[in-house]
């Protein structure tokens, strides 16, 4: 395999993994919302009793199929000092036909030695354009063929959502005429989570959800603690949804000046 072959496939594990945080999962068919008899509904898989993960996670990716949105997920993770170990931050911008989308990713971090990585995409559901820096060689521009879903496996977040609230225990904690708040302090099944690099055994976690009557979650955040490397470590994971509806995803002017590689050559 090629220098820049490795590259195009580094770069697609890359934004296919950074997509969310969790495990995959399979669709599910989305039932009406309940509606509770003081008159003021419930997202769909959500109710007085009970929180339905799956359910939820597929309504949320239902209303934004239909849309174009940004949506920003960060990450970090920090030693009990208050240090940053490790940051990331993704933003993608989506149109509403799901084929073209755009995105930044950024990490950085000090395992190992001080790192930094920067990958800039763009895809228009047929080939795939990504601009990133590698210290031998700076700044590289490629292209390459459209595979299967394309760079990012997960745009709306769904598998996110549905394996956060089969990790912890979801109640209602607040809800008005346009959102519901669900809340969570208790693990149930840690091993849905997928913990960053060198993490284990979550506990003492804390979980947030906005959700809107429709089923879409437009903000969340999720803390624990956990062990890196025989110490303690605070990882916090958050997603927000911006400009649903009024995001417009153009052509980056760097495309112009890509090489186009193939996974063949």
């Amino acid at each position: 395999m090629t220098r820049a072959v490795a590259a195009i496939v580094t770069l697609a594990l890359v934004l296919a993994g950074c997509s969310g945080f969790v495990q995959p999962d399979s669709p599910e068919t989305v039932t009406p919302a309940a509606v509770p008899t003081d008159g003021v509904g419930y997202p769909p898989g959500v109710s007085d009793d009970a929180v339905v993960p799956s359910t939820l996670a597929s309504a949320h990716a239902r209303t934004l199929a239909t849309t174009n949105y940004t949506l920003v997920t960060r990450q970090q993770v920090t030693d009990s000092n208050g240090t940053v170990l490790r940051r990331s931050n993704h933003t993608r911008y989506v149109a509403a036909n799901k084929t073209t989308y755009a995105g930044r990713f950024r990490q950085n971090g000090t395992e190992l030695n001080t790192f930094t990585t920067r990958i800039d995409y763009w895809t228009n559901g047929s080939i795939v354009a990504a601009q990133y820096d590698e210290r031998a060689n700076g700044r590289n521009r490629i292209t390459w063929p459209v595979r299967d879903d394309g760079p990012v496996s997960d745009l709306s977040e769904r598998r996110t959502i549905r394996s956060v609230g089969e990790a912890v225990t979801l109640s209602v904690a607040d809800r008005s005429d346009g959102v519901v708040v669900l809340v969570g302090t208790r693990f149930t099944n840690p091993d849905r989570l997928n913990t960053p690099l060198f993490v284990s055994d979550p506990r003492n976690v804390s979980v947030r959800l906005r959700v809107s009557h429709d089923g879409t979650v437009s903000a969340f955040r999720l803390a624990f603690d956990a062990e890196r490397s025989d110490r303690q470590v605070r990882v916090t994971q958050e997603m927000r949804l911006r400009h649903i509806g009024s995001t417009t995803v153009k052509q980056p002017e760097w495309v112009a000046n890509t090489t186009q590689r193939s996974l063949q050559d």
